[in-house]
């Protein structure tokens, strides 16, 4: 995807229409538990993105829909990892490529990021959640250390 340093009026314009639609689709996804509801938001998100590569709400939601609703760990990680160089103070951009990374099988960078969110984030929940993830984790990384020796 081109990556222009700033996108024209217009585009910043139509580029949150696209995401006014993609939140649409992402809420009756949740009311009526739709995966092509998902899958149009993530569409309409990426639209957004195209229009306006800055837009890091739009990345942020799209990064959440791939990888909680439609299980793509892979991509989330990747819109993630451009919203943390986008925007360093999203600390629950590190959060939630945490629980990506968990997705496709990458436990030390989940980590890693867990640890991240517990240096930067402030959320009360959040930062429990975390402090949760680490421990469970390292003795997952434990055990594997374990098992190869």
């Amino acid at each position: 995807m081109d990556r222009q340093p700033h996108a024209r009026p217009w585009q910043r314009l139509v580029a949150r229409l696209y995401h006014l639609r993609g939140m649409a689709h992402r809420h009756l996804g949740h009311l009526q538990g739709d995966l092509e509801e998902y899958r149009q938001a993530v569409a309409d998100f990426t639209r957004a993105i195209q229009l306006d590569p800055g837009f890091v709400q739009a990345l942020y939601d799209r990064a959440l829909l791939l990888w909680r609703e439609l299980a793509d760990g892979a991509q989330a990680e990747q819109d993630l990892t451009l919203v943390i160089e986008l925007s360093p103070d999203r600390t629950e951009a590190w959060f939630n490529r945490a629980f990506a990374r968990q997705l496709v099988g990458d436990t030390g960078g989940a980590l890693a990021d867990f640890k991240q969110y517990l240096a930067q984030g402030e959320d009360p929940q959040w930062r429990e959640i975390s402090q949760r993830q680490v421990a469970v984790l390292q003795t997952l990384n434990s055990a594997e250390r374990k098992k190869g020796t």
